[in-house]
């Protein structure tokens, strides 16, 4: 009989050993308490996440560890109360700041256990100062703050993403990614093709459109897993009464869904048409002028556009126009006051400058008048000057001055004449007067 109960203790100690060594070996923090919550074994793990020694934990009460910071009135209530009622306590979340390594969120799981007399004998011989007696509680404490983090930023993201995916103005559709059904749909998606949400959830993709058949849509799935976004710049969708929008579409590969972006672009294509004319009128007026034209970027001073006559004024090819700037179409000499003019052309204060010497390809120097105008093309600020030759009328003009200034000297001359000469007069009639006298 005594060897009986000493081959019994001999195995108790044997399992005693094999448990003591699966709790130093697991990953999570692991606690043995007696029923009047003693610490009577923890594992490294728990020392090392709460930075306690074993010295301070063995045989001290689980709420006096690390300062207090397990002194914590629910978990106690739980682990005195509760648990042995219930025997078992599975994923119970306390968030918690504790001394010494701050706010966390920690998941207990928690197990009353019933032991025989002999093996409760063996871990009190073991233990320091065990006071509990047969019933043991096992706390297995799993630091889930991360998780919990990430479930939040998950959660907020997904929230983000329902609001953006309500609210956005492009219709949006999530198809399945095997099936083509369409499993969500947007206000705008429904909106903009006539659809209710329900008459959606009965579609497949390419009964809008986009996409021709299933054989289709599967190898556009396939370029989905390879490329991750596909683009169609201007493609056709069609709505619930036939008609057909042409569309601005990308579809975006998730993991179970295409995300398919829809934006209606028939009002951006009416008015690149509209601008397309608008640019072929202007380029029409351009270019037929009869006066030269020059389109000038005013940061820059470079030249943007030139018509034909403008070519021909100043003697060089459109390409070679296109290569130059304001500065290079005038005589060095006069550039001050070329600049002068064209600043002020540039703020508003003046739209005409009269006589601006010119310069041609070959060197030879002609004047004319520049008439400007602003113009705002894709956000840059340009002038259009319009360049009248006034070279032959500046001749005529100067000529004339001269032949003034010649006409005012013969007229003073001739005045001049006059004046002498009714002097002489005067002079003759004295002196005729004075021989009569004697």
């Amino acid at each position: 009989m005594k060897d009986k109960k000493q081959r019994s203790k001999v195995g108790a100690e044997v399992l005693l050993g094999y448990a003591n060594s699966i709790i130093a070996t697991l990953r999570e923090p692991f606690l043995v308490l007696d029923k009047n919550l003693q610490v009577i074994s923890a594992n490294q793990s728990f020392y090392t996440t709460f930075k306690v020694t074993k010295k301070d934990t063995i045989g001290q009460l689980f709420s006096d560890l690390g300062d207090k910071q397990w002194n914590i009135p629910r978990l106690l209530e739980l682990l005195k109360e509760i648990l042995p009622k219930k025997k078992v306590v599975k994923n119970y979340e306390i968030e918690h700041k504790f001394e010494q390594i701050g706010e966390r969120v920690m998941l207990l799981n928690a197990r009353h256990l019933r032991v025989p007399k002999e093996i409760a004998a063996i871990i009190v011989a073991k233990a320091v100062a065990i006071t509990g007696g047969g019933g043991l509680i096992l706390l297995a404490i799993e630091d889930i703050t991360e998780r919990k983090h990430l479930q939040t930023e998950l959660t907020e993201a997904e929230e983000r993403y329902r609001r953006a995916f309500e609210t956005s103005r492009d219709g949006l559709l999530l198809v399945h990614k095997t099936e083509a059904n369409i499993l969500n749909s947007n206000e705008s998606a429904q909106e903009l093709l006539g659809y209710t949400k329900e008459e959606f959830l009965k579609k497949k993709l390419w009964e809008i459109g986009m996409i021709r058949d299933d054989k289709d849509f599967q190898e556009t799935v396939s370029r989905l897993e390879r490329d991750g976004v596909i683009h169609y710049e201007e493609t056709p969708v069609k709505t619930k009464k036939g008609l057909s929008i042409n569309s601005e579409i990308f579809l975006v590969n998730k993991a179970k869904v295409i995300q398919c972006n829809i934006r209606n672009i028939t009002e951006r294509k009416e008015k690149e048409e509209e601008l397309k004319e608008s640019e072929m009128r202007f380029k029409a007026i351009f270019n037929e002028s009869r006066e030269g034209r020059l389109l000038v970027e005013i940061e820059t001073r470079k030249f943007f556009m030139c018509n034909p006559a403008i070519c021909k004024m100043l003697g060089y090819t459109e390409e070679e126009l296109m290569r130059l700037g304001v500065d290079d179409i005038h005589p060095k000499k006069d550039l001050l006051l070329v600049m002068e003019h064209f600043q002020r052309q540039a703020k508003g204060e003046i739209k005409l400058a009269q006589g601006l010497p010119m310069k041609r390809k070959d060197g030879s120097i002609f004047y004319a008048d520049v008439d400007t105008s602003p113009i705002i093309l894709g956000g840059k600020k340009y002038l259009m000057g319009s360049f009248r030759d006034i070279t032959e009328s500046k001749k005529i003009q100067d000529e004339l001055k001269e032949k003034m200034q010649d006409l005012e000297r013969f007229s003073k001359f001739s005045v001049d004449r006059e004046l002498k000469m009714e002097e002489l007069e005067k002079k003759v009639k004295e002196l005729e007067q004075r021989l009569k006298a004697r």
